[in-house]
C-alpha cells in the first residue's frame, strides 16, 4: 500500500514488525507498506490521504517482464519519505478523481477508466522497482529506453478500429495490448512508436474528436455526448474538451 498526505498535521504512529515509529509525515510526503508484514497504525487528529493498493501478482509480473529471471525485487518499506515523481503522480491521481467525483453528471455503475489506472500503474511500479527496491542495480531495467520496433500497420489498424468502436466504453489497456499479442510495456512503447502518442493520448484524441463531430451534427445534450464518448462525467468530459479545443463543449456548439 502507498499512502499519499494531502493534508492534516496529525502525528502518525506506526507499528510495523514490533518496530514502532512516531513521525508528523510532511504534506506530500509518501509512505509504503509492504504487504507481507502486518502493521498498525495511529493518528491523534484528522487527515486526508490518498491510499493506492498494488496487487500481489503485479510486481511478480513485472519482474517476470522486464528483469531477466532474476529473483522478484522487494519494495523497501517506508515512512514519510520525500519523492518528488510520487509526489506528481499522486497530484495526477487527486485531479482525475476530483474530476470522477460528480455526483450530478457522473453514472455510478462505470468504473473509474482502467485505461489509465493500468498505464499510470506499469510507471509506478517502474519507479518503485528502480528506485525503492533492492533490484535498483539490474543492468537491463536500468536501460529504460531500450528500442522498440513500432506496430505494424496492420496491427494498428485493428487497434485503432477496436478502440472507435468502443469509444462508449471503458478502454482497458491490457486488453489492447492482448490485441497487439504484446505485454503491456512492450505494447506501449511499440504505440507510441507507431503513433506517436501513448495509448491514453490515443484513445483521449479519439474521443474529444468525436465528441467534436457530435456537437457539430446533432442537438444531444452534453451529457449524452460526454456518455457516448466514454468521459465519466460532464465536469470530466469540459475540462479535457476545453483543454483540447481553448472553449467548452457549450461554446463550441454555438460557433459551429
Amino acid at each position: 500500500m502507498l499512502g499519499y498526505r494531502l493534508g492534516g498535521l496529525a502525528t502518525i504512529t506506526r507499528n510495523c514488525g514490533g518496530v514502532e515509529l512516531h513521525r508528523v509525515p510532511a504534506i506530500g510526503s509518501v509512505t509504503f507498506s509492504p504487504g507481507d508484514q502486518p502493521t498498525e497504525w495511529a493518528s491523534d487528529s484528522a487527515i486526508e490521504t490518498i491510499h493506492v493498493y498494488i496487487a500481489s501478482g503485479a510486481l511478480a509480473s513485472f519482474a517476470e517482464q522486464h528483469l531477466e529471471g532474476a529473483a522478484q525485487p522487494r519494495i523497501r518499506d517506508f515512512f514519510g519519505v520525500i519523492d518528488p515523481w510520487l509526489a506528481a503522480y499522486f497530484r495526477l491521481l487527486a485531479a482525475e478523481c476530483a474530476l470522477y467525483d460528480d455526483p450530478k453528471g457522473s453514472d455510478p455503475q462505470r468504473p473509474a477508466a482502467s485505461q489509465f489506472l493500468d498505464q499510470t500503474e506499469h510507471l509506478l511500479l517502474r519507479h518503485l522497482v528502480r528506485h525503492h527496491s533492492d533490484a535498483s542495480a539490474v543492468p537491463r531495467f536500468l536501460d529504460e529506453r531500450m528500442r522498440v520496433s513500432p506496430l505494424r500497420r496492420s496491427v494498428t489498424r485493428r487497434i485503432e478500429e477496436y478502440i472507435e468502436a468502443n469509444l462508449d466504453a471503458d478502454v482497458s489497456l491490457h486488453t489492447l495490448a492482448d490485441l497487439a499479442h504484446l505485454s503491456v510495456d512492450h505494447f506501449v512503447r511499440a504505440f507510441r512508436n507507431a503513433t506517436g502518442k501513448t495509448p491514453h493520448r490515443f484513445v483521449l484524441d479519439q474521443r474529444l474528436g468525436h465528441a467534436a463531430a457530435m456537437l457539430k451534427a446533432d442537438r444531444a445534450s452534453i451529457a449524452d455526448v460526454a456518455r457516448a464518448c466514454g468521459f465519466r462525467s460532464v465536469a470530466h468530459f469540459s475540462v479535457k474538451f476545453h483543454t483540447r479545443f481553448g472553449v467548452t463543449p457549450t461554446q463550441y456548439r454555438r460557433s459551429a
